[in-house]
This record gives structure tokens, sequence and C-alpha cells, in this order.
């Protein structure tokens, strides 16, 4: 072959159409069949946390912020997550919808303003301030004005502080975990 010949078939190939790789098909999302059991605590996105520099909302708590407790002592956070629920999960999963507590149901202002809270959060039920009393806040529906907060989208954010620790969110003392 001569170099004419082969600058005519390369002239040739270059002018063949390239197929475009074929897309991969993406897996299809599993569908639960069945519900999960819920089991995960958390706050509700926008529910203030009070820290020793004043009243944070839980979703801008950061390693190393400091909580004050209820105590009033300081416990540091270690460890911050987020669990985003969509519409789909919560549909197949009404136990995870949220447990709004009303602003005043526990008396002497706590909460301050209504709480939204995983079921499974532990909150201090006892009428009094600095008395513990924790339930699960999915075991205080019964309870006037405590009821589950239908929602689109959950988003729980979960933080703990190395150690039990009983923290202030809405003025209401919670009992968060390791």
């Amino acid at each position: 072959m001569n170099t004419n010949q082969f600058d005519a078939i390369v002239d040739r190939l270059a002018r063949l159409p390239i197929p475009a790789p074929a897309a991969e098909p993406r897996p299809a999302r599993p569908k639960r069949s069945e519900p999960v059991v819920w089991t995960l605590p958390g706050v509700f996105e926008g529910m203030r946390v009070t820290t020793s520099f004043g009243d944070l909302p839980v979703q801008a708590l950061r390693r190393r912020d400091p909580l004050r407790t209820q105590a009033g002592a300081i416990a540091t956070v270690e460890w911050v997550d987020r669990i985003r629920l969509d519409e789909e999960f919560l549909a197949a999963n009404p136990d995870a919808l949220p447990v709004r507590i009303p602003a005043g149901a526990f008396g002497g202002g706590r909460p301050e303003r209504d709480l939204l809270v995983s079921p499974h959060q532990y909150v201090n039920a006892s009428p009094v301030p600095f008395s513990q009393d924790f339930r699960r806040a999915r075991d205080l529906t019964g309870r006037p004005g405590i009821t589950r907060q239908p929602v689109a989208m959950a988003n729980y954010h979960l933080f703990h502080c190395g150690a039990p620790a009983a923290v202030t969110v809405e003025g209401l003392c919670l009992r968060v975990s390791p």
C-alpha cells in the first residue's frame, strides 16, 4: 500500500459517522414492599437549639459547638447528621411523620413555640422544668394538642455530645445520646 492509498482510506474513515456510545440504563429505584420500622430520633429543621451563644437553628449546628444542657453545663457537639425523607418514603412509612408539640403543651412556655421532632425523640414531659420524665414523642400523642404533623418532606437533624445529654430545643429539654 502506498501513501496515497493509505491517505484515501484515512479520509474515508474520517467521514464515517461515529455512533454515540449507548447510554447505560439507570437502575430503577427499588420500591419497598414493606414499611421500615422507624426508630431514629431527631429534631425537625428550623427548630432552635440553645447554645452557649444563644439559640441556633438545628441545621446550623456543627461539630464543637457548645450546647447549654438542662443543668446549665456546657456539652460540646461531637457529631451531626441530617436525614431527608421524601413524600414517597413518608407515605409508605407513616410512623416516620414528625410529632408536633404545640407551644406551652407542658406549661410555663415549654416549648416556647411549636416543636416538631421525630416520633422517637425523647422529650422531657414533666410539668416541672427541672424534673426529668423523658418519653418518646410518639407516646405523647394522646395528650391535648400533641399530634402527628402531615408533611410532604421531612428533614430530621440528629446530633450528640459524646455522652448522653439533656439539651434545650425551643425551651423544652430533649435527650440526645451517642
